[in-house]
């Protein structure tokens, strides 16, 4: 009979120990047990008639932000969407799977919007089984405040991660590393000051490390740019560009007065590398009060 052979074979994984390898993206743990409650196999089927067999069911376990909203892909289709808990854990039971191996995908959105990057995973499911995927980090969220700065300005960079983690910020292509740690509601923010970076194009990128020893992947990458200041042009004695000469232009004279080369270059108002009597005289020709 061509189905003996088939009907052996499903016996055969009901009955032995299984042994799994399982190529994934981001490193969790898998776990397989078999369900509470077993259905009887019955009678066998008719020659020649396959009947398929039970459905298994996946668990996923892991960490996000509090509250941020998760859905999970069943190659490449939608299987299931739903809420992390307020302490960022999160935890989905998805039943009748039909026995096979899947490639899974999840992601999460956090409470302002901002998307993790999506972890991937190639599970196995199996009849009567229940296949638990745990240790699921997902990646921090990310934005900044602004895609162009200038230089010597501060950049902020937060974001939504797991509250019990430490999160990594990594400015490429200078290789600097940062490090920030989230509040209880899982929300990160980091100052860089600009004055460290050179004027160009930059990507920023994070990532958490758990109390626990796990370490998400990498979130999205964001381009930035640092700009030249603007060049100032000086307007004779007017040294605060208010359109008078009067006691403020006077004050920001002497603030700089003997100063050589000072580093504001138009109170030099002659501009021959120091504060003097010059500039003053030339302050109080065009005097205006």
């Amino acid at each position: 009979m061509k189905s003996s052979p088939l009907i052996l074979i499903f016996i055969l994984v009901l009955i032995f120990p299984l042994f799994v390898f399982s190529q994934i993206t981001q490193q969790v743990d898998i776990e397989i047990s078999a369900r509470v409650k077993v259905t009887p196999l019955g009678p066998p089927p008719p020659p020649g008639v396959f009947v398929p067999p039970p459905p298994g069911k996946i668990i996923l376990k892991g960490m996000t932000s509090p509250f941020a909203n998760l859905t999970v892909f069943k190659s490449g289709t939608v299987c299931a969407t739903f809420q992390a808990s307020s302490s960022g854990l999160f935890e989905k039971e998805i039943t009748g799977i039909l026995v096979g191996t899947y490639n899974f995908g999840i992601f999460a959105e956090d409470t302002e919007g901002r998307k993790t990057v999506t972890s991937n995973f190639t599970v196995p499911v199996f009849s009567e089984r229940i296949t638990t995927v745990s240790g699921i980090f997902l990646s921090p969220t990310i934005g900044i405040s602004s895609t162009k700065i200038i230089k010597g300005e501060t950049l902020k960079i937060f974001g939504q991660v797991f509250p019990q983690s430490r999160v990594e910020i990594f400015i490429f292509p200078e290789n600097i590393v940062k490090e920030s740690m989230p509040s209880t509601d899982g929300k990160w923010i980091f100052e860089l000051d600009t004055n460290v970076l050179k004027e160009g194009e930059y990507q920023v990128q994070a990532k958490a490390i758990s109390t626990d020893g796990y370490q998400s992947l990498f979130s999205q990458s964001i381009s930035f740019l640092v700009l030249a200041p603007p060049e100032v042009i000086c307007k004779g004695a007017d040294l605060n560009f208010d359109g008078k000469v009067d006691l403020i232009d006077f004050s920001i004279l002497l603030y700089f007065w003997e100063q050589k080369n000072p580093k504001n270059f138009c109170a030099d108002i002659n501009q021959d590398g120091i504060v003097d009597l010059i500039d003053f005289s030339i302050m109080m020709y065009y005097w205006t009060g």
